[in-house]
């Protein structure tokens, strides 16, 4: 009975077997071999044991799967509710290192898509792809090029400019692009930006042009360079620069190397420079042009109709020699040569509609109505453009002071072509306010000019033109008032704000006179005579009282001596 007890106690080392046999337990099997905490139920309760190693591993892994499943969100939600089908999964799943690769892949697209819009004249839905294409593809020079044209038909130049310069640092190396910036530029009367612009770009060329011929890229830059002094009146750096780089060897170097001789006053020698380049390049285009404009600006006719006559010869398939014989042979009373000019142009450019334009515009030049009708007839039958055609018979019948005909020829054309005439409203409003002028209706041509003048979009050229034909029918005080418009809507034109300046000189508006002679002092080869006219009048006591009038003569004395010594201040 003792020995009972005893014999019903376990050893003390059983115990511990059984007790390590327990907290030991069986081996994880399956996905729970992958977990990194056991969770165990011994005799003494839950035991959770944390296996350090593995939950890092696993850890691992989920925020390897978690990034996938992010990148593949990423990727699906970018190619089909963002609608870029050419994104790359690489970019979504390497998106912190590739975020420049893939925001550069998705603006090309945008630019490729821009144009596909352009072609379906969508030209809203365009605009937002390149604007948005180029923000996020910034070297894309297509991009930055289209969104430019887009700033300048919207009438924002310097829009345009600065988003051309920007992308300079992008497309330094592509010649096309630093030729659409700088023929920009130039148009812009920028030649300070020009000049600042080709100084940089050719102090990072690796070796000068003593080395060897500057290639292409760097000719071109030079000259944009050497063309802004030119405008700038600083012949002798503009010299240099052509001589530096060699441009001379070149067909637009030797006419820049002539214009600036002419500029200079030595026009003999100019003239005769152009006679032997035309004798070396007789096919250029560029150098006829040039050679016909110094002398129809020298009066010399006899040899601009030698000259024309020559060229037409050589080059019988070039209208441009057969255009400028017809407004020689008008101007010396040939009415037989021009008439046999004209059949012999419609005989042999029949479908040359740049052709017929210019002859339409030579007949609204010379009063010819009735040439300006067959040519618009001419081109609706044959399916060629005939808008302009259309303009230029009312304008030539307001130049031959055929002022009831201009009337009635053009609510003919509006009424032949109803929605055309309303994208050409402005234009018909300017033309009619002529002609009511010329008809001494003062009433009807002021509602016709208000409307002109209210027409948004209106090109200063085209008022320019409009003021002209104003002046024409006497209509001075009309005729300012459209210069003025045209200096408003681009205070660049040159033309528009010498017309002004004049203008008002003679009606003696005092404080115009001198805010807008400041500003031609500012652009490109100001008119010297009438800065000289304008110095003279405001010396007189009629402009005593001017504001700031001390000030602007010794201005405009500084800018005359300047002229005259061929360094027009740039």
């Amino acid at each position: 009975m003792s020995d009972a007890p005893s014999a019903q106690s376990p050893k003390p080392s059983d115990s511990a077997k059984l007790s390590g046999a327990d907290l030991q337990g069986p081996k994880p099997t399956g996905w729970r071999r992958l977990s990194p905490i056991l969770i165990q139920q011994t005799n003494r309760g839950t035991r959770v044991q944390i296996a350090w190693k593995q939950a890092v591993v696993t850890l691992a892994l989920l925020l390897v799967l978690a990034w996938f499943g992010l990148a593949s969100s990423a990727y699906l939600f970018v190619k089909y509710r963002q609608g870029f089908p050419h994104v790359e999964f690489g970019h979504m799943l390497f998106y912190p290192t590739r975020k420049d690769a893939y925001r550069a892949s998705r603006g090309d697209y945008l630019v490729a898509r821009a144009k596909e819009r352009l072609k379906e004249q969508k030209f809203r839905e365009a605009f937002g792809d390149l604007r948005a294409g180029s923000s996020l593809s910034p070297g894309n020079r297509d991009g930055r090029m289209l969104l430019a044209q887009f700033y300048v038909v919207w009438q924002r130049p310097d829009l345009a400019q600065k988003n051309l310069i920007e992308g300079i640092q992008f497309n330094a190396q592509d010649r096309e692009y630093l030729q659409t910036l700088f023929s920009f530029l130039l148009q812009r009367q920028a030649d300070a930006e020009v000049m600042q612009i080709a100084e940089e770009l050719l102090g990072k060329e690796p070796s000068g042009p003593a080395g060897g011929s500057p290639d292409d890229r760097v000719r071109l830059i030079a000259m944009a360079r050497a063309t802004a002094q030119f405008f700038r009146g600083n012949y002798d750096p503009a010299e240099d620069t052509l001589k530096k780089f060699r441009l001379s060897e070149s067909i637009d170097g030797q006419i820049l190397a002539i214009r600036i001789d002419w500029e200079r006053g030595e026009r003999d020698g100019a003239l005769a420079r152009l006679q032997a380049l035309t004798e070396q390049a007789p096919d250029n285009e560029q150098v006829y042009t040039q050679y016909a404009a110094f002398l129809r600006e020298a009066g010399r006719n006899d040899e601009l109709r030698r000259l024309a006559l020559l060229r037409q010869l050589s080059y019988p398939d070039r209208p441009r020699p057969r255009i400028d014989l017809l407004y020689i042979y008008d101007k010396g009373g040939a009415e037989a040569s021009v008439l046999n000019g004209i059949e012999n142009l419609f005989r042999d450019f029949p479908t040359n509609a740049e052709v017929l334009l210019a002859l339409a515009d030579f007949a609204a030049n010379t009063g010819r109505p009735q040439l300006a009708r067959r040519i618009y007839d001419y081109c609706k039958a044959n399916n060629l453009p005939w808008e302009g055609a259309a303009l230029m018979t009312v304008e030539a019948h307001v130049v031959a002071k055929q002022y009831k005909e201009a009337l009635a020829a053009s609510n003919q054309m509006q009424k032949e072509n109803p929605e055309w005439g309303k994208r050409f409203y402005s234009v018909f409003n300017g033309l009619q306010a002529i002609a009511n002028y010329g008809l001494s209706d003062v009433e009807a041509a002021q509602l016709f000019l208000s409307n002109f003048l209210n027409q948004a979009g209106v090109r200063a050229d085209n008022l320019v033109a409009v003021s002209n034909r104003l002046l024409t029918v006497g209509a001075k005080d009309q005729a300012r008032q459209v210069l003025a418009q045209a200096v408003r809507s681009d205070p660049l034109n040159q033309t528009a704000l010498v017309g002004l300046i004049r203008l008002d000189l003679e009606a003696g508006n005092a404080e115009s006179v001198a805010t807008h002679i400041r500003a031609l002092m500012t652009m490109r080869k100001p008119p010297v005579e009438l800065l000289r006219e304008a110095y003279t009048k405001l010396s007189s006591d009629r402009f005593l009282f001017t504001p700031g009038r001390t000030a602007l003569l010794d201005d405009l004395r500084k800018t005359l001596d300047s002229a005259v010594s061929g360094t027009i201040r740039s």
